[in-house]
């Protein structure tokens, strides 16, 4: 592991892109959460904000392009879309105040979730520069939250069941076609947090007579979730997929540390260990199996 520093306080890397462009955010000497874009060249730079205080980013393109959420001038969070020609550009919401962007696919599909006229509801969107933000379905309730697209824009994410809000299930929602619920590992809760070309998907489940914990990383390619177990801890969970089916996240173990992972398939976990702490996640994979995420250094 390479530590990439900080503009401040804690940083925290989310996404990689084939290019070796990472993003994420740090904290601020005030507090505030801060996007950043990193190179090898030019290290860890700010992106700035929509008008507000804060921003993080949470996913990024080859060409560098990084999408997340901002605060503007009156203090609300907007989906943003960055580029180093154009700056931060405002996505907008489906007319409520609130929206976040939650990945972005190499061909640009952009997805996350937004609040209704009202704020009362939230669901999940689809945003592409000829079509703009559209929203998605939901699995029983109002609600619905996506986490990740890929190029076809097909949008991964978790949805309530029913109006009290729980249980979640992960769905999968392809372009013009009807929410899919893609179950859980036997237990009550699960979400979808990243999906590759191949509509393989991934993300947590709870297990058997689990409602939340304890909960496993699952590998979903199209004929129900596959369970791909822990370091001999609890939990366990996929944060991102890459091309080739290599999968990170983080997992629990025997003593009681959590340490980033990687998968190279079922039943093929490599501990990634940490930056010198008890705790580490890996949270996102790129083709050339770069793997970038956070840990506590001691």
């Amino acid at each position: 592991m390479t530590d990439l520093g900080s503009l401040g306080g804690n940083s925290y890397a989310l996404s990689i892109s084939n290019s070796g462009q990472v993003t994420g955010y740090y904290e601020d000497s005030l507090g505030n959460l801060r996007a950043f874009l990193w190179t090898r060249s030019t290290g860890m730079k700010d992106i700035g904000t929509l008008g507000g205080s804060s921003s993080d980013g949470t996913g990024i393109t080859s060409k560098g392009t990084v999408v997340g959420w901002a605060t503007n001038s009156s203090g609300a969070s907007h989906a943003f879309l960055w580029t180093s020609a154009a700056s931060m550009k405002d996505l907008g919401t489906l007319g409520g105040s609130y929206s976040n962007a939650s990945g972005i696919s190499d061909s640009g599909a952009v997805t996350g979730n937004s609040t209704l006229p009202g704020d009362t509801v939230s669901i999940a969107f689809l945003w592409t520069a000829t079509t703009g933000m559209h929203g998605l379905g939901n699995l029983g309730s109002g609600n619905s939250y996506g986490y990740g697209v890929n190029g076809a824009g097909t949008v991964v994410g978790a949805s309530p069941l029913n109006s009290s809000l729980t249980p979640n299930h992960a769905f999968l929602q392809r372009v013009r076609q009807t929410i899919t619920d893609m179950g859980t590992l036997g237990g009550e809760d699960s979400t979808a947090l990243a999906i590759n070309a191949s509509e393989q998907v991934v993300g947590w489940s709870s297990v058997p007579g689990a409602q939340f914990s304890p909960f496993h990383a699952f590998l979903w390619s199209g004929g129900g979730m596959e369970d791909l177990g822990t370091l001999g801890g609890q939990n366990s969970a996929a944060e991102a997929i890459n091309r080739f089916g290599q999968i990170v996240g983080f997992s629990d173990l025997a003593n009681g540390q959590t340490h980033a992972v990687l998968w190279n398939g079922p039943n093929q976990m490599q501990d990634l260990g940490t930056l010198g702490g008890t705790y580490a996640t890996a949270q996102g994979i790129n083709d050339f199996g770069y793997v970038v995420g956070w840990s506590f250094l001691h």
